[in-house]
């Protein structure tokens, strides 16, 4: 069974807010597989779970990896796209390994490669999406998980649920509105000031 609005695709990219809770929803996509794998109940009213005799989940990264680190990461993504083993493959925001442009082609390149494989499934959580689906070749999902605006508590309005097919921001103007209001003295300055120029701001 497809959910509607999807066709089929096993290679998906995760775009979004920031706190908007991608990183919660690809731990929960671990849990629920290792879960039914296990044979227990998982937290859905409905799942269809593929079995899987790997799965991997790369955590974002903590700042841009050393030469070393990055040569590490680049052989564990090498021996992951090498293996036809049926996996789930998760990556959140692994774009940190490197600038941007390059982390985009790399990202690119590895989705490419996991998509030739019939029985493996990938999401990959990024800021870049736009980027890295420009790149590839394969049949690769972008979804979006949309933030409104903030609540009268300064809370981000999200639907945590994604939006299957759609491109979401990451606005992260929400996050600097509500972090000028909920401060004060020299620190709001500094806000308000990066808020003005994120705002006029044609990267926005």
């Amino acid at each position: 069974a497809r959910p509607e609005g999807t066709n089929g695709e096993r290679v998906v990219i995760l775009s979004g807010a920031n706190s908007g809770g991608k990183t919660t929803l690809i731990q929960l996509i671990a849990q629920v597989c290792l879960l039914a794998q296990m044979g227990l109940p998982v937290p859905a009213e409905e799942a269809i779970v593929g079995p899987f005799e790997e799965i991997y989940f790369f955590e974002k990264a903590a700042g841009m990896l050393s030469a070393g680190a990055l040569e590490t990461t680049l052989k564990r993504f090498a021996a992951i796209a090498s293996n036809p083993t049926p996996k789930l493959a998760l990556f959140d925001e692994i774009e940190a390994m490197t600038e941007s442009g390059a982390a985009a082609v790399i990202i690119a390149g590895l989705l490419d490669l996991l998509e030739t494989q019939k029985d493996t499934c990938v999401v990959v959580i990024s800021h870049l999406a736009k980027e890295i689906v420009s790149l590839t070749e394969g049949r690769v999902r972008v979804d979006g998980i949309a933030a409104s605006g903030l609540d009268e508590n300064f809370n981000l309005i999200v639907d945590r649920n994604p939006r299957f097919n759609y491109l979401a921001r990451s606005t992260p103007e929400l996050i600097l509105k509500k972090l000028y209001q909920l401060s004060g003295g020299e620190e709001k300055k500094v806000f308000g000031e990066i808020l003005k120029k994120l705002e006029s701001s044609p990267f926005r």
